[in-house]
């Protein structure tokens, strides 16, 4: 091996560290990172050539060359001076390789920030000393927690402005500290340094112009930290690109997590296939093994089916596998985020459909406390419930972020909308194994409302069929896609053939649930009327269906009431014997413990019930 293959050996073999620059608009962060690349020596002699020129045609009168077209790499971005996008660079040292993200200021372009920070492991968060704190330093500090950043550099800059005041230095640190103490909740270490991006103060070398501080500069603090490595071991490769070389297959693309050798066993995510790995190599050079972070193509030693959005990992029992998240979101999209919407999420190349269950909570970024709510609005931070279309395999965010975050994208439009972080993951529901192209929530994304069942159940003319057959006929006045299925109906068709003893009408309410649950597959809102006496059989019912597709309707009509109405005349007969097992008369009638819904008709009118109904379901 000559010199040069060992410089580049030994450059791969250095580690690498994603560093990522925030703040708030105005704080500098262009002009930090220019600075830093300056005087670390890595920009070239006809970079600097270019920005002197570009400085004089946009600053003619500045003295200097503006060190922050190093990296504002879009002409509207130096006509107005501020970031847009997230400018990546990349410059190493003896010590260590850095990939930095210079993300934008602007609460308008948070979303870019946000997707930077999520594949970040330390953060450099500028704030102006003459302005200090503000909304969207708040807001950032707030991203680097839910994206689990927990090494801190906050720079002061612009302490030329200030007179390189240790007095105002001091305040900064100790409210920028109480912050953080409060946003992370737990021990977080962060370093703060007084900087001068513009005069290089403190960036690359120590000041002279603060003898008062006695601490290092950013690159020295940056050079010298040591990285927490708490990701977890399992192995996984996103599947970006099939290749094909004669008759043998390779499949590529960046080691999320882990790492893999030649001969290991490996699993194909989602069909469960097992193969073996049968060659590697690693930037284009075979290797007998990939870590995390490299960008791999891997061969395998059976012809197994493998397609782009596909992973590879080494055992599927090291992940959790379900289709409910327990989720931390951070909302970009000018549509605000409620229940029932249905968007598609993007696990790094794998997309599945998923539905928003609900909302639980919103983080205040004035008082920084998690407070109740029901939607998520632009450049909020908050933590919902989003059920997905099939059953997904990740890890918590806290044990691996590429595993353990995704993209949330607009079906219609496309647009990156949102931004979440898996707190943990539930099986909720299973997909039926011969379930179609076409499921459940397309169905109700094209009818723009949540099917659930809406199960009445109370003694018979308790009232059950005249609110219900009121209800349809109010949803159907607002747009509402329904069906009614009756009892009655269901004994003159389907269930012709059942008696009135105990096992068929066990048979009866099972039919009964079973065709409301294709129904609410369909997407539909389902009213259904049934006695259904027992506890036990309303509660086989609800478990055919999700949490929040169940609304359990108890008509508690009392039965001289429904004696005295008596619209069908049964309970003249059951009363005389000539209808044995009658419900309340000589069969008992379990009341349910805790229904959704409670409506006693004898105390209110037909068009209240409806009211109080419909009132519930606005809240769901």
């Amino acid at each position: 091996m000559n010199s040069s293959d060992t410089n580049i050996s030994n450059y791969l073999q250095t580690p690498t560290l994603r560093l990522l620059t925030c703040g708030n608009v105005d704080d500098g962060k262009s002009t930090f990172l220019g600075r830093l690349l300056l005087d670390s020596g890595n920009v070239y002699e006809d970079h600097l050539g270019a920005l002197e020129r570009i400085s004089r045609r946009y600053n003619p009168t500045n003295s200097g060359p503006e060190l922050a077209y190093l990296v504002d790499g879009l002409r509207a971005e130096i006509e107005q001076g501020i970031t847009i996008d997230v400018s990546y660079r990349y410059f190493f040292t003896r010590n260590r390789k850095y990939i930095i993200a210079d993300a934008p200021g602007h609460a308008q372009y948070t979303k870019n920030m946000a997707v930077a920070a999520s594949k970040s492991d330390v953060a450099v968060l500028l704030i102006d000393a003459a302005s200090g704190i503000k909304i969207q330093t708040i807001r950032h500090l707030s991203i680097l927690s839910l994206m689990r950043i927990n090494r801190l550099v906050i720079a002061v800059n612009k302490m030329d402005l200030v007179d390189f005041s240790k007095e105002r230095f001091d305040g900064i640190k100790d409210d920028i500290g109480r912050a953080i103490g409060t946003i992370y909740g737990r021990m977080c270490p962060f370093w703060s340094v007084p900087v001068s991006s513009r005069n290089g103060d403190n960036v690359v070398r120590k000041s002279a112009s603060m003898p008062w501080y006695d601490g290092g500069s950013v690159l020295e603090i940056l050079e010298s930290m040591e990285l927490d490595n708490q990701e977890s071991s399992s192995f996984c490769l996103p599947v970006q690109y099939v290749a094909r070389d004669a008759d043998r297959r390779y499949y590529s693309g960046t080691v999320a997590s882990g790492e893999v050798s030649v001969d290991d066993e490996v699993v194909v995510l989602p069909s469960l296939l097992r193969t073996r790995v049968s060659g590697l190599s690693v930037a284009g050079k075979h290797s007998e093994e990939a870590k995390k972070g490299d960008p791999a193509m891997i061969e395998l030693a059976d012809e197994v089916d493998v397609s782009r959005g596909d992973r590879l990992v080494k055992s599927e029992q090291e992940l959790m596998q379900g289709d409910t998240l327990s989720c931390q979101v951070f909302w970009f999209g000018e549509k605000a985020m409620v229940p029932k919407d249905v968007y598609e999420l993007k696990f790094l190349t794998y997309k599945a459909r998923a539905t928003v269950r609900q909302v639980n909570e919103r983080l205040d970024l004035d008082s920084l406390v998690r407070s109740p709510a029901s939607r998520l609005a632009q450049n909020e931070i908050g933590f919902a419930s989003i059920m997905l279309s099939t059953d997904h395999y990740c890890l918590p965010f806290q044990e691996s972020k590429a595993l353990g975050s995704f993209l949330v994208v607009d079906i219609g439009t496309g647009d990156t909308v949102g931004l979440g972080t898996i707190v943990s993951i539930g099986k909720a529901g299973r997909p039926h194994p011969y379930a179609t192209v076409v499921d459940k929530s397309m169905r109700a994304a094209l009818k723009k409302q949540g099917p659930m069942l809406i199960w009445f159940t109370g003694l018979s003319g308790a009232g059950k069929s005249t609110i219900a057959n009121l209800l349809e006929q109010r949803l159907y006045e607002q747009g509402y896609h329904t069906y009614l299925l009756d009892g009655d109906i269901l004994r003159d068709g389907l269930n012709r053939d059942l008696g009135f003893d105990s096992d068929s009408r066990k048979e009866n309410i099972r039919r009964a649930g079973e065709v409301a649950k294709l129904m609410v597959d369909a997407g539909l809102l389902v009213i259904a009327c049934f006695i259904s006496p027992f506890a036990e059989d309303r509660t086989m019912v609800r478990s055919l269906f999700r949490k929040g597709e169940f609304c359990e309707v108890y008509v508690s009509t009392p039965i001289d009431e429904c004696i005295r109405k008596d619209p069908k005349g049964l309970y003249a007969k059951a009363l005389r014997g000539e209808i044995p097992d009658f419900t309340g008369v000589s069969s008992p009638y379990e009341p349910p413990v805790s229904p959704e819904v409670t409506i006693d008709a004898s105390k209110c009118s037909v068009s209240e019930a409806v009211q109080l109904l419909l009132h519930h379901l606005a809240e769901d």
